[in-house]
């Protein structure tokens, strides 16, 4: 009888062990509530810099890609539009922005043609 509650307990002991290892297991491979929120924040926050990435590179490529300008873009927006304004002026003389093409001058100034064709400097 000794030996059968000996061995009783013992077997219940390596199973409360068992279920215990289990139980640890689960938590470590189960990420918490906050990891997976950040987990998905990050992954969403990658994506719209992916595609940012991607339409400033397009904007890059074409100079008769119009650049918006509007009140409503942030200061970071406003900066990254104006460098690649730059950019497209120094690397095929055009941009253009806000529907107006801009020319860049043999001297370094910037114009627009008026209607008569005329430059008008800017």
């Amino acid at each position: 009888m000794n030996y059968f509650l000996i061995i009783l307990g013992a077997s219940l002991l390596i199973v409360f062990f068992f279920y215990l290892f289990i139980k640890a297991q689960g938590r470590k491979l189960k990420p918490s509530s906050i990891e997976r929120f950040k987990k998905k924040f990050k992954a969403r926050r990658r994506i719209n810099e992916k595609y940012l990435e991607g339409y400033s590179n397009s904007l890059m490529l074409d100079p008769e890609k119009n650049i918006q300008i509007g009140i409503w873009d942030t200061e970071e927006s406003l900066r990254e539009k104006a460098d690649i304004h730059r950019a497209r002026l120094n690397k095929y003389g055009r941009s253009k922005m806000n529907g107006t093409i801009l020319f860049l001058g043999t001297k370094g100034g910037v114009y627009k043609l008026t209607p008569k064709g005329n430059k008008k400097y800017v």
